[in-house]
């Protein structure tokens, strides 16, 4: 069961989040939850080398610029985020504004800042499912991780940088 933990990241997600970690999340998954035109939730899978914390009422997302998920965001301004990994599973949603339209770092990517609203913490009910947890979260395998974590940095880097006008 999901319960309202705060209007900032906690520590934790802070910690998972500053982009310190990359070699031990290179494989991990971070859902970006948007509205589509018509209503219905969008669920796009994005990486901990296109998510980063400025701070702990602010994450700074690299999305593709033409996608439906940018496109959803700019139409909108609304996104969720699930961080979901072993014994944890936090909601973050947010409104979202565009920084710049091109990265430099990667030209066909689009700055966005989610700024936090509402951060929740799931886990089960211990009087109906006592002991149970999840187990981990959702994983992938990348065949060029190690070139891949060094370019990372420099993502992150571009999106941690400058602030919002």
């Amino acid at each position: 069961m999901s319960k309202l933990i705060g209007d900032k990241l906690t520590d934790d997600l802070y910690r998972r989040l500053l982009g310190h970690h990359l070699e031990e999340d290179a494989e991990k998954v971070i859902l970006l939850s948007t509205i589509d035109e018509s209503g219905w939730p969008h669920p796009a899978m994005l990486s901990y080398f296109e998510v980063v914390a400025k701070d702990r009422s602010n994450l700074r997302f690299a999305t593709y610029k033409n996608s439906s998920t940018t496109n959803n965001m700019r139409r909108n301004g609304k996104a969720t985020v699930s961080i979901i990994d072993e014994r944890v599973a936090y909601y973050v949603k947010g409104n979202v504004e565009e920084v710049a339209g091109e990265m430099r770092s990667v030209p066909q990517s689009t700055k966005l800042n989610l700024r936090v609203k509402q951060v929740f913490a799931d886990e089960a009910d211990e009087e109906f499912e006592s002991g149970a947890y999840v187990s981990s979260g959702v994983t992938y395998r990348n065949p060029r991780r190690t070139e891949q974590v060094a370019r990372a940095r420099e993502i992150l880097s571009e999106l941690v940088a400058g602030s919002l006008d």
